[in-house]
This record gives C-alpha cells, structure tokens and sequence, in this order.
C-alpha cells in the first residue's frame, strides 16, 4: 500500500493506492473517490487492532461501547473500512476541515495522542481506542476522552492520519524542553509528551485583556503538532459540550 497527501495546505486530500487485501480505516463521509474493486463495510467503534492473522485474515473487534467511546472522545460513532478486492485500485479520502493532512508512523514503543475532531483514518498493524482523559482533559478543550494511537511494532510500524484546520506546524521537543500552544490550535503530540493547563500570564487581568486565559504547556521529549487555525466557534453552548465531549 502507497500513499500521498495532496493538495496541501488548504484543501488536501489523502490518496492510496492498494493491491489486493489492503484496507483503510477511515471516518464516515470522509470517501471522496475510489474505484470499483474497492468494498466498504461500517462497524460500530474503533477497529482496536487493525493487523492480521498468520492465515491472513483480520481479526476486527468492534462494538456498541467501542462505538460510545469514540463518540465520546469526538469523533464519529461508527468508522468505515475500505477493502480492495483487486490489485491497482484507489481510494481517496477528503475531511471535513479546509486544512492539511498529517500522517503519524506508529509502532509499539511510539505513539499519539489525538484531540478534539482531528482523526482521519489509519492503516496497516495499528491500535487506535480511546482513553480518559480526566479533569485535566475538560478544562484543556480536549474532553473526557482522548483518542490513543499506537502500533504494533512485530508486525511493522502502522499510520494514523490526522486532519487539521490550516496548515501543520511540528515541534521535536528535547527532554524538559517546553513548549505553550494554545488550546484551540493543537491536533496531536507523542504519548511521551506530558501537558498541563496554566495561565497565560501571571496576571488575571492580562490574561483576560489578551483574550489567551488558558494555555497548554508541553514538556518534551517528543513531538507536537499543531495546526495555524483554530476552528470557529459555534457559539457558548457548542464550547461548552466540545469540552465536556
């Protein structure tokens, strides 16, 4: 399987090109095109492992609360699996944001965690469930819970794509080496990367003039990434279930 992100920054789209047996886990409605070898099925929930057996054949593992997970952690409740049944088919994806596509290599000693909104798809031997995220997780606007990325290193490195709203911005933090990135703006940064809510500055009257309040601050090692556009606001109370969901 072969892959490309085109037509970035602004209006990118995620082509693949599969051969027989290949398939993609991807957000509903996100298909823009694809051929006619291509099958689709749906499942409730995450598709927790997407690796194969020693015959070759998948073991899927799908469920109604997987489905209220990942509705929970922001995303769609149920997922879409594009399956080619022949060599030299495509299949093009497009999200839903006016923004750039970002591809994460996973193994099993590295993975992402992903906020709000910004899962695409993945593919090859990945694991992508969701996770609580605690208090820490509401009062940052990413929500109870956050969705985890990992892979499976015996099997081969997979990727989780991430969809953003603008173009990408990434950061190799070194270890202690800090980084502040407001809540709006980050889409994905390395489970070896710890974050904390604090004030945007030392006084309550600058933070409220300057329209910032509260801010994220990353301590590396690892990497962060974050897109140059914060998606608009539908208002106070779509703020307030974003960040309760």
């Amino acid at each position: 399987m072969e892959f490309r992100v085109c037509h970035a920054p602004a209006f990118s789209t995620l082509e693949f090109s599969l051969s027989a047996g290949d398939f993609v886990v991807a957000q509903p409605n996100s298909m823009l095109s694809m051929t006619a070898k291509v099958g689709i099925s749906a499942h409730a929930g995450r598709q927790e492992s997407a690796n194969q057996t020693s015959n070759g054949q998948r073991k899927n593992r799908h469920s109604i609360l997987g489905g209220f997970k990942s509705w929970l952690g922001g995303e769609s409740f149920f997922t879409a699996e594009f399956s080619a049944k022949a060599d030299m088919q495509s299949l093009v994806l497009a999200p839903e944001s006016y923004g750039d596509i970002v591809a994460l290599d996973v193994s099993a000693s590295s993975g992402y965690y992903l906020t709000h909104g910004s899962y695409l798809a993945n593919i090859g031997p990945t694991d992508v469930h969701v996770k609580y995220g605690g208090v820490k997780g509401l009062m940052s606007r990413k929500g109870l819970f956050l969705m985890h990325a990992t892979g499976r290193g015996e099997s081969g490195d997979g990727f989780v794509f991430c969809q953003t709203f603008g173009a990408i911005e990434h950061r190799r933090l070194e270890a202690n080496e800090v980084l502040f990135v407001d809540n709006r703006f980050v889409v994905a940064f390395a489970d070896t990367v710890t974050y904390q809510l604090v004030k945007a500055t030392d006084s309550i009257k600058d933070s409220l003039l300057s329209g910032e309040g509260l801010i994220n601050r990353y301590t590396g090692p690892g990497d962060v990434y974050y897109q140059t556009r914060g998606k608009p606001s539908g208002g106070f109370l779509s703020t307030v279930l974003q960040a309760a969901f």
